[in-house]
């Protein structure tokens, strides 16, 4: 899912030494470049990145370029979602050998898409321009849908949290979301979160980076989210995230809605005695959606 770099793990050229080492040499034979922003159901994929015999967003977006008989580089996502996870902007770059109009790339690529993926815009770029290099800031949004029963039509989209998991102090409950999570609670858990702190307890145990530094520009919980009492939209805004960050931050904050923790319980797991295993459940990833990256970072090598 979330698997980013931040903004101090980048070289000034706009990305890591390593990736400029391990690019393939023929990423700058290209002439001209590609930005695309595209959005997709994330359900039937086994995430964005290329997977021997998987189903998977980049595989889609490159066979779509055969298609159309495009020579190109290796596409490139500005976020690594993970199986399950969907997007509304994720922003992909790639090199090619010939410059064509903005709607022939939409149009094109969206007719040998399947359904599940489209191309909402299309921009030219340098022909080595990688969106992960590029990203000031990258927002997801988290739906939680809640009720005595599951909604079957949100079963794609977001995480159900029935009575069983729900806050114990508010019987009956109405069908809306104070019923079922504290959102005072939650909002007093967010701002704890704000700003530049080690996140290394909302990281997967399998993340093994050493800088665990991240910044989180806002945190909020959105009730009645899409126009529904029964759905809370949990926004995250931050410069780079780590590997199931924001699924993480998500699964904390609704154990302190349910009163597992305490909202202070959250600065505990901040800073560099944090552990994983203090913190709330990693929530099921596809409640999650990459909304849009705020971009301005690239600077093209030599």
């Amino acid at each position: 899912m979330e698997n980013e770099p931040a903004p101090d793990e980048a070289t000034s050229s706009g990305a890591p030494s390593s990736e400029l080492e391990d690019a393939p040499s023929h990423v700058t034979s290209f002439e001209h470049g590609v930005r695309l922003v595209v959005s997709y159901d994330g359900t039937d994929f086994a995430g964005w990145q290329s997977q021997p015999g998987q189903r998977t967003v980049q595989g889609a977006i490159e066979d779509a370029l055969r298609a159309m008989d495009v020579r190109h580089s290796r596409v490139r996502g500005c976020s690594r979602t993970d199986a399950g996870v969907h997007a509304l902007g994720q922003v992909v770059g790639f090199g090619v050998e010939r410059a064509l109009p903005e709607r022939a790339w939409t149009v094109g690529l969206n007719g040998h898409l399947p359904d599940d993926v489209v191309v909402r815009a299309a921009s030219p770029c340098p022909p080595s321009y990688d969106p992960r290099f590029d990203a000031h800031r990258k927002l997801y949004r988290y739906l939680v849908s809640i009720g005595p029963t599951p909604d079957p039509l949100l079963r794609r989209t977001a995480w159900y949290v029935g009575p069983r998991l729900a806050r114990r102090d508010r019987k009956p409950r109405r069908p809306i979301v104070d019923d079922y999570l504290d959102l005072d609670a939650m909002r007093d858990a967010a701002r704890r979160l704000l700003g530049t702190h080690d996140f290394r307890a909302f990281r997967s145990l399998s993340d093994e980076r050493e800088i665990t530094i991240r910044t989180l520009f806002d945190v909020r919980m959105l009730p009645g989210f899409g126009g529904r009492d029964d759905v809370l939209a949990i926004e995250v805004e931050g410069d780079a995230f780590l590997k199931n960050m924001v699924r993480i931050l998500a699964g904390t904050l609704v154990d302190v809605g349910r009163h597992h923790f305490a909202p202070e319980h959250v600065d505990a797991l901040l800073g560099p005695d944090g552990h994983r295993t203090k913190g709330g459940p990693t929530a099921p990833a596809h409640g999650l959606c990459l909304v849009h990256v705020t971009l301005g970072r690239w600077v093209e090598r030599a």
